[in-house]
């Protein structure tokens, strides 16, 4: 090329000059190179110039006067000559491709442009990736050593890209790299700032200057209508945006990608990476990929090479994971991630680089003691520093009872996996893709995923009745010491659900002193109590406590903390129990499930339930019940959802709030225990959800909603009722899906369906399960019942009873279409509706009234408030006795007719019931 394209106002007789290469590095000139002598922070390249010209450079650009002897040599002196290497170099290089996109940021970078780039090339899109994991297209990858590469060879693999018909390009923009000039005169279209914390304060000696570094591409590199991809929630939007706004930046937010992303995928994904994904998902689209497209490349992106990347699973559940996280906010984002997905028990190994920034070494060692267990204190690259002084420094602000100072990495990271137990995670954080380490002027191979990979571990993998075993022994420990004692499996607290080796807890009940079955429970198989009372025949079975609800509490908060099941609560007003069974009956087909047992949802069954959590369980469905206000609090906090239901917001134990929306407050609270970046999923047609979506999206929480209504992310098409089974033709967020389902509400249909899609789980799968599924005892199940010498269905709906629970069966009962057999109902009180129990148990007239139903039957003083004000024509009679029922219905139910009994379970309704369906006298 010649001279005169590249250097403007040159004398007449150097324009002609041809130009071969260009060069910052005097031993890599060859003939016809131009040298830039550049002075950097290590050295400057003026020192070089005569080793340049005899190489045979014809070009030297300098900043200081040169006077050059050989002739023929061209000098040019520049004040900034970064900037003018950047601006010769896109002239020598001139061929680009039409799409540049910047990545910048402290963490995230190489995820952000690896994910990118995976999208394009699943798209069979020509792409290219240039940062940390080196030059990346075709499937070759050429290594460079820096996240930006020098300005030459930038703008050089441009052109090859360019040349190799690749348009769409990524590029890692480091603060380095953006400081030094080596990114300027490149025209990005789009530029993503991923976040910013402390690191590489070595180079830029304050945060003020790190930062003035990043903004380099913003203020100065991007042009008029280049588009900006950021974080909103990050501190340094608003500078961003004043930028974007004062040079006619287009400014794209990532919460409304995150929003779609957390709808169709893994709802307990980590922030960080789903930050990153919306990043990338936005790059690609503004590189033309339609939504869908995009959304369907997600299922197939593979882990970035070193970012939080699973190297391997040992026996007993044993995870080790390695990650680049180098910086303290990295290093806390990656544990805080761990410890959602997968508890509390994570060792960690790490160390600080030498001739780096000195002061994020004890904020580093600060975070790792909060959110490890054990920390492996090793070498990451000391180059000129004393290894030894570095993890003194990282050590002294560690407790000394769980930190291990080993400086070969290689045995800190064999150390770390031997030393491993169960279900514990290990994370290996530092250098993740890296394959070098170096000590002063000596480079070693050695790469942390190798290392793992060739550990021989030689682990006797246990069965899970074993793991059980263990799991329950250490936990059992950490609550009582060093305790001698042998295998135990669950825990109950009534000794007539005692199972073999279960631990028996001796709580007081309403009548009767939990230890006075302690007999009964050995009995049937118990294999210790727990007690504060010890009886001498059962004392060297016993496992003595102060406080057997302490004992329970404590014991549940550690199984939770060991568990590594996904685990959904479900509260509301009505439906929690029904929608409980059928969310474990659908994902059982996925994984092994485990739900609370019967309506196990008070301050003693949710600790119950939690204790039997076991090993195996890929799932937990937990139901939170309340009657006052702060009681789904605690046990919330107990429980630690990642997914959390309210079904509805009803008048249930009203007498003890003031208001409805004392209720709604009180079922809300549910919200303030689940998990970080965790779903709440709420019912769209209910009167509080604008209440309840307020709150959750304060707490930053992914909304899921379902409903009648159209405007919910899950809701019916068309619904189509037929004797046997209704057909239902549902719009389950991007995706349509057709059931056939039998007496099962629909709203809990529609929330089950959201469990299955927040768990990114098939839906396919359990489309035919449906048809064979039917509504629990006492809340909606039919039973054919052969009685009176004929053959009708009774629909029990008898196990509780308030306001909206009662409308809800009244409706149901209403869209089963009346043939030749007619409908009949019994009618129990509804309880715990304080001073305004008279006008629910009227409102309930209006319901049967405009209904169906051919005769209403009341058994209670309450119900007489519905009866009197029901049409004449639908008052069958007040039920005084238990005997009346029979008496009633012998010479009135006919062959096919419908029968459904509705009330309290206070009431003696379930018993009545339950004796019909039996076979069995109702006195």
């Amino acid at each position: 090329m010649l001279l005169k394209k590249l250097i403007n106002n040159l004398p007449e007789q150097n324009k002609k000059i041809v130009i071969s290469g260009l060069s910052t590095n005097s031993k890599k000139v060859k003939k016809g190179y131009i040298f830039f002598a550049i002075k950097g922070h290590n050295g400057n390249g003026e020192k070089y110039i005569n080793e340049a010209i005899n190489k045979g450079a014809s070009v030297i650009v300098c900043s200081n006067k040169f006077s050059c002897k050989k002739k023929g040599v061209i000098v040019v002196n520049k004040k900034n000559i970064r900037n003018f290497v950047s601006e010769v170099s896109s002239k020598f290089y001139n061929l680009k491709p039409k799409n540049i996109i910047a990545v910048t940021g402290t963490n995230g970078k190489t995820s952000v442009a690896d994910i990118y780039y995976q999208i394009l090339l699943l798209n069979n899109i020509p792409v290219g990736s240039i940062g940390t994991l080196g030059i990346k297209y075709k499937n070759k990858t050429i290594k460079t050593g820096l996240t930006s590469p020098d300005t030459i060879s930038l703008h050089k693999y441009l052109q090859i890209l360019k040349k190799n018909k690749i348009e769409n390009v990524i590029i890692e923009a480091s603060s380095h790299g953006l400081d030094q000039e080596r990114l300027h005169h490149i025209n990005f279209k789009t530029a993503i700032f991923t976040n910013f914390s402390q690191d590489h304060l070595d180079y830029h000696k304050n945060m003020k200057s790190y930062l003035n570094a990043k903004l380099i591409l913003f203020k100065k590199i991007l042009k008029k209508n280049s588009n900006i991809v950021i974080d909103q929630d990050i501190n340094e939007f608003s500078v961003l945006k004043n930028i974007g706004n004062r040079r006619k930046l287009k400014i794209i937010e990532i919460s409304e990608t995150i929003e779609k992303i957390k709808k169709l995928y893994l709802s307990t994904n980590s922030e960080f990476k789903t930050k990153n994904l919306a990043m990338a998902f936005i790059a690609a689209k503004l590189s033309g990929l339609k939504d869908n497209s995009l959304l369907k490349s997600f299922e197939k992106i593979k882990d970035v090479d070193g970012r939080f990347e699973l190297v391997r699973t040992f026996p007993n559940n044993i995870k080790v994971f390695i990650d680049y996280a180098h910086t303290p906010d990295a290093l806390l984002k990656v544990l805080q991630s761990l410890r959602q997905l997968f508890g509390k028990n994570i060792s960690l190994v790490f160390g600080c680089g030498g001739d780096r920034d000195k002061k994020k070494r004890s904020i580093m060692a600060k975070i790792a003691s909060k959110f490890s267990t054990k920390i492996y204190v090793t070498d990451d690259n000391p180059r000129n520093e004393n290894p030894n002084k570095i993890r003194k420094e990282i050590v002294k602000k560690i407790n000394s009872k769980k930190c291990f100072n080993i400086g070969n990495r290689g045995l800190a990271i064999k150390k770390a996996i031997t030393n491993s137990e169960q279900n514990e995670v290990i994370l290996v954080a530092g250098k993740g893709h890296e394959d070098k380490q170096i000590y002063k002027n000596k480079t070693f191979h050695i790469s942390d995923k190798k290392i793992i990979k060739n550990v021989k571990f030689k682990i006797k993998a246990l069965n899970k009745k074993k793991q059980n075993y263990l799991q329950n022994k250490l936990l059992l420990k950490k609550i009582k010491g060093n305790i001698n004692i042998g295998n135990f499996t669950g825990l109950a607290a009534d000794s007539r659900l005692i199972k073999k080796d279960n631990l028996f807890l001796t709580i007081k009940g309403k009548n009767n002193e939990g230890y006075k079955f302690i007999p009964e429970a050995i009995k049937k198989g118990a294999k210790y109590v727990v007690s504060s009372k010890i009886l001498k025949k059962y004392k060297k079975k016993t496992i003595k406590v102060k406080n057997e609800i302490s004992f329970l509490n404590q014991f549940a908060k550690l199984k939770r903390e060991y568990s590594l099941a996904t685990i959904i609560a479900v509260t509301g007003s009505a439906g929690k129990t029904s929608l409980k069974n059928l969310i474990k009956n659908l994902l059982k087909n996925f994984n092994n499930t485990y739900s609370s047992p019967k309506s196990f949802n008070n301050h003693f069954g949710v600790p119950i339930s939690l204790s039997n959590l076991r090993f195996e369980h890929k799932y937990g469905v937990f139901e939170v019940g309340m009657s006052k206000a702060g009681e789904i609090r605690n046990l919330s906090k107990l429980i630690k959802p990642h997914i959390g239901i309210i079904t509805n917001i009803g008048e249930a134990h009203i007498e003890n709030f003031e208001n409805i929306k004392g209720i709604a407050e009180a079922k809300a609270e549910i919200i303030e225990s689940i998990k970080e970046n965790g779903t709440l999923l709420i019912n769209r047609d209910d009167k509080f959800y604008n209440y309840l979506n307020k709150k959750a999206k304060l707490k930053k929480l992914k909304v899921v909603s379902f409903g009648k209504s159209r405007k919910s992310d899950i809701f019916p098409l068309k619904i189509v009722k037929g004797n046997s089974f209704t057909k239902l033709f549902l719009q389950v967020i991007n995706e349509k899906i057709y059931l056939e389902i039998k007496n099962i509400n629909i709203h809990n249909i529609l929330a089950s369906l959201a469990v299955i899609k927040t768990l990114n789980l098939k839906l396919k799968k359990i489309k035919n399960i449906f048809k064979n599924l039917e509504a629990s005892e006492g809340r909606g199940k039919i039973h054919i019942i052969s009685r009176y010498n004929k053959r009708f269905k009774l629909i029990d709906e008898s196990y509780n009873a308030n306001p909206l629970s009662v409308k809800n069966a009244i409706k149901n009962f209403n869209t089963i279409k009346k043939e030749k057999f007619k409908k009949y109902l019994i009618l129990g009180d509804m309880l715990e509706l304080g001073h305004k129990s008279k006008k629910y148990h009227e409102e309930l007239s209006k319901v049967i009234n405009n209904s169906n139903i051919d005769k209403v039957f009341i058994k209670g003083e309450k119900t007489l408030f519905t009866y009197k004000n029901l049409h004449k024509s639908k008052q069958g009679n007040i039920l005084q006795n238990k005997d009346d029922i029979d008496l009633v219905l012998s010479g009135l139910i006919k062959n096919n007719d419908y029968l459904m009994i509705k009330g309290s379970n206070a009431t003696g309704l379930n018993i009545m019931s339950q004796k019909i369906i039996k076979g069995l006298n109702v006195i």
